[in-house]
């Protein structure tokens, strides 16, 4: 898989994972909300339709991200009702409550289709969306007016066949079921192939300009930092204690002999040691605790308890240690059995470089597109809070009766 492939794949869980929905959202409606058939282009290279796959879907999608249609059922005893009026004016040209609608039912068609005739799923979408899906239009308006000098060609078979890709073989069919004219559909794969080349000029082609080598290595470094390597222990710990120390040693050195000839019985090594001394003799005074299992790593285990393990190999047992109970201090004798012991390696930045390279620059575009937007904002007088001094803040077009 190359870097372009790379770059794809690794965009899209970036970007879409975070929503349960918006992964199948690029993968089955991106080609039809975008008009854009990748494998036909000719006038970018790979590079390019990479590129543009991945700054197109932010200013595309986005307004999609939290839409969850899915609790609702063909509910059709109610009919829903919208309520017109103009919404803002860019550029001018004015956008309307129906202009949104028009847009939002060609997102709903391809992406909930089950629920084409439910009105109380396109109420619920259509009142969760509508504010989102106005200002991107708005965000495209002004994309138009900005491509406007630099005369973009966008040819009449481009559109056509973008026409037949996004509504099917039965385009007038679709198109009527939509709510639209075959010139409102022209018109608006038009603008949206627009929108999309200019998006590769001022956004991802910047973005892939803005990553270099070095970029790449401190991004290396700090994942290093973040998530450095680990090693987990996995052992059991037998504790030896008698009144004496010589007699600890001593029993200790029992278990050790029983614990290497038979590890799997460690439990048991207490009554095993204790029958081999005669009933009421010193030797028989002493304790013997086992540990639960232990599952340790790096920063939870022991200094000393790490040290005897890095001595031991897998599924093996330690001769006897002599330590001090942090309880009273007295000696004690500790017998290990490392059961496990794994380590986690850090990948190498050359099987990441095009991982990493792939997430700098989606956030390259992602940067880009928050700069271009806003500049083009100032540049044709566009402020976000003039929606909320031109539509009430009680406004709601969408109401079931």
């Amino acid at each position: 898989m190359d870097f372009l492939q790379r770059l794809y794949k690794t965009a899209e869980v970036y970007t879409f994972f975070k929503n349960p929905i918006c992964y199948i959202l690029l993968l089955t409606t991106f080609r039809y909300r975008s008009g854009w058939d990748f494998s036909k282009l000719t006038v970018i290279t790979n590079m390019k339709k990479y590129a543009l796959l991945l700054s197109f879907s932010f200013l595309v999608l986005s307004p999609l991200l939290h839409a969850d249609v899915s609790p609702f059922l063909q509910d059709k005893a109610q009919q829903l009702v919208i309520k017109n009026r103009i919404l803002a004016k860019v550029n001018g040209k004015t956008i309307s409550v129906l202009d949104v609608v028009k847009k939002m039912e060609v997102y709903f068609s391809r992406q909930y289709p089950q629920y084409a005739n439910a009105p109380a799923a396109k109420f619920q979408y259509f009142s969760s969306q509508w504010k989102d899906v106005l200002l991107q239009m708005v965000d495209h308006e002004l994309i138009l007016a900005d491509a406007e000098k630099l005369e973009l060609k966008i040819t009449d078979s481009e559109v056509r066949e973008t026409l037949h890709d996004r509504f099917g073989p039965n385009l007038m069919g679709t198109l009527d079921s939509l709510g639209l004219s075959y010139e409102e559909a022209k018109d608006m794969i038009h603008s949206e192939l627009i929108v999309q080349k200019m998006t590769w000029f001022k956004i991802h082609a910047k973005a892939i300009n803005d990553v270099n080598v070095q970029d790449i290595k401190s991004a290396y470094t700090a994942y290093c930092q973040k998530n450095p390597p680990k090693e987990l222990w996995e052992y059991q710990v037998l504790s030896v204690k008698a009144p004496s120390e010589e007699i600890a040693h001593q029993i200790a050195d029992k278990a050790f002999e029983l614990c290497k000839q038979s590890p799997s019985n460690i439990e048991n090594i207490s009554d095993r040691i204790k029958a081999s001394f005669e009933p009421g003799s010193p030797e028989q005074d002493f304790t013997i605790t086992l540990s639960e299992e232990m599952k340790l790593d790096t920063k939870s285990i022991s200094a000393a308890h790490k040290d005897v393990l890095l001595n031991l190999a897998k599924n093996s047992i330690s001769a006897p240690v002599k330590q001090f109970s942090r309880a009273d201090q007295n000696a004690v004798f500790r017998i290990f059995h490392l059961k496990d012991h794994t380590k986690t390696v850090l990948p190498t930045l050359r099987s990441m470089y095009d991982r990493l390279q792939s997430q700098l620059v989606q956030e390259a575009a992602d940067k880009e597109s928050r700069i271009y937007i806003a500049k083009l904002r100032e540049k044709f007088g566009f402020d976000a809070h003039m929606l909320e001094e031109t539509i009430p803040s009680d406004f709601q077009p969408f109401s079931m009766q």
